[in-house]
């Protein structure tokens, strides 16, 4: 990256307040050295497009620079601007590795109130540390009823009644579309040592489907959800012990490989467009809470995502007549990429988190054990603070209320 290219927006604002002052009075520009920092723990990290915006906090005036160099460890690029004090954000496209598989994301890096004077002698030096950035953080889970609902009057599961709901728990409007509801590949009654071992730097998916649309066609307001139906239909009429869905403003739908399930399109709801799954037949949540669920904003087309991230692995399996060797696979996504995740896990039989603890430390659960049939009927819900506000620490323990009644539930 060469030349360093300062482009002023907002330049009549600063001439209208130095016209304001004495004629002998002049703001005298000064230089600032900028160095961008990636995150350590990416293996091979490379910026592939930076930009940084100083927003001078007197003026308003802004200032966008644009091309860096690398220098050892750092990016570096030298801008001169009047002196004062500076709101400084940086955005930048990284590419780097997972395992042996490359890829890309956007980070996002900031200082407030830099202040930048003219010593004479030396730059003014801020240093920026990238950080994972999406612009749809605060889109999260706000419930997942995955234990369904039982035949009235039995025990015996009603599973076609299964939903999600996502919540936009920001103070801004966000596009929903493109964004990618996947469960985990591993479940957390089962531990496993993988080879290669990603969890440090990826999830890795048993199906992912994306959210239709062109990028502003779902806005989902502060404070609105969306609810995310097995099959957006009035269950009641089937089930007097169900849920009505019918309200869902989107549906997983599969037509399945498998002769002997069929799913059911229902038109009021958007179906869901189906990226990858291992099932055979068609989509259901894991109803004893083995398995863990996440938003995710993919950063790749179909295309790619296919081709480079897929993940095969082995594993030890130690069974009654000794420990072997297998393998599987699946599809990784990396965790830079993930809005929002929640573990799940059987109470009495969680073994390990599927997902690394950047994501989310603890889990959460409907299940006592996986043959505790008093789960049916029960959900997981995020719980909210005194301002009304849903508590994201990234610790479902701590996040949600366990084996709640279903929020839709009569």
């Amino acid at each position: 990256m060469k030349n360093n290219k300062i482009f002023i927006i907002a330049i009549f604002a600063a001439l209208s307040i130095l016209a304001s002052c004495n004629k002998d009075e002049k703001i005298a520009d000064a230089p600032l050295r900028i160095y961008l920092q990636l995150p350590m723990n990416l293996e091979n990290a490379n910026l592939e497009i930076a930009e940084v915006t100083l927003v001078n906090i007197e003026t308003m005036a802004r200032y966008c620079i644009e091309n860096f160099e690398q220098d050892g460890n750092n990016y570096v690029a030298t801008a001169v601007v009047p002196e004062g004090r500076y709101d400084i954000t940086a955005t930048g496209n990284i590419s780097y590795f997972i395992g042996t598989s490359a890829t890309t994301t956007t980070m996002k890096a900031e200082s407030m109130g830099v202040e930048v004077t003219n010593s004479g002698s030396a730059s003014s030096m801020v240093t920026l540390l990238f950080n994972n950035y999406n612009a749809e953080a605060g889109m999260v889970i706000e419930e997942i009823f995955f234990t369904s609902s039982t035949f009235s009057g039995t025990q015996r599961p009603y599973t076609d009644d299964q939903y999600l709901i996502l919540t936009n728990n920001s103070d801004h409007l966000i596009y929903a579309d493109s964004l990618a509801i996947v469960e985990s590949k591993f479940q957390s009654d089962m531990q496993w040592e993988l080879t290669p071992n990603l969890m440090k730097d990826a999830i890795t998916v048993s199906w992912l489907y994306l959210i239709p649309g062109n990028g502003t066609s779902v806005p989902v307001e502060a404070g609105e959800s969306l609810l995310i139906a097995l099959n957006a239909k009035d269950h009641t009429l089937i089930n007097s012990n169900s849920i009505d869905l019918s309200g869902a403003q989107f549906e997983f739908y599969d037509v399945s490989p498998n002769t002997e399930f069929f799913d059911e399109d229902n038109p009021a709801a958007t179906n869901l467009i189906k990226w990858y799954s291992d099932l055979w037949s068609y989509t259901m949540l894991n109803n004893k809470g083995s398995k863990s669920y996440g938003i995710v904003r993919m950063h790749s087309d179909y295309d790619s995502f296919i081709e480079n991230n897929y993940y095969k692995y082995t594993y030890l399996v130690n069974a009654a007549w000794g420990t072997y060797e297998s393998n599987g696979d699946g599809y990784f996504i990396p965790n830079s990429w993930v809005i929002d995740w929640v573990n799940l896990a059987i109470k009495n039989e969680w073994a390990w988190n599927v997902a690394s603890p950047s994501l989310d430390s603890g889990w959460t659960y409907c299940a006592e054990t996986s043959s505790d049939k008093s789960r049916y009927g029960t959900s997981v819900i995020r719980k909210r603070d005194s301002n009304g506000k849903l508590i994201d620490t990234n610790n479902s323990t701590v996040d949600f209320l366990p084996k709640q009644k279903p929020s839709l539930a009569q």
